[in-house]
């Protein structure tokens, strides 16, 4: 199982991810904090607060936004995929 032994907070609502296997990347957060529930995460250009949940090791933002660790994974590995073809990639 993958787990994720590197996590940082990056400006512009981006986070740097490491996996046990090696895989690694950024993902921007920007369009999903656009959705009207985390709207008071607009106006914050970094999240203070970034951790791996100990029991689900799944990734939590400012105590109140969870990112499953298998969805954010499968993200790095398609964007790893399209640049490996020469595909443009959105954030």
């Amino acid at each position: 199982m993958k787990k994720i032994i590197e996590i940082k907070a990056l400006p512009e609502k981006k986070i740097f991810l490491k996996y046990s296997n090696g895989m690694e990347g950024i993902i921007s957060l920007q369009k999903m904090i656009t959705r009207e529930e985390f709207a008071k995460f607009q106006n914050v250009d970094i999240f203070v607060d970034i951790r791996i949940d100990e029991s689900s090791g799944d990734i939590i933002i400012n105590g109140n936004i969870e990112l499953c660790k298998n969805a954010i994974y499968g993200i790095l590995e398609l964007k790893k995929q399209m640049a490996s073809l020469g595909l443009p990639m959105g954030e």
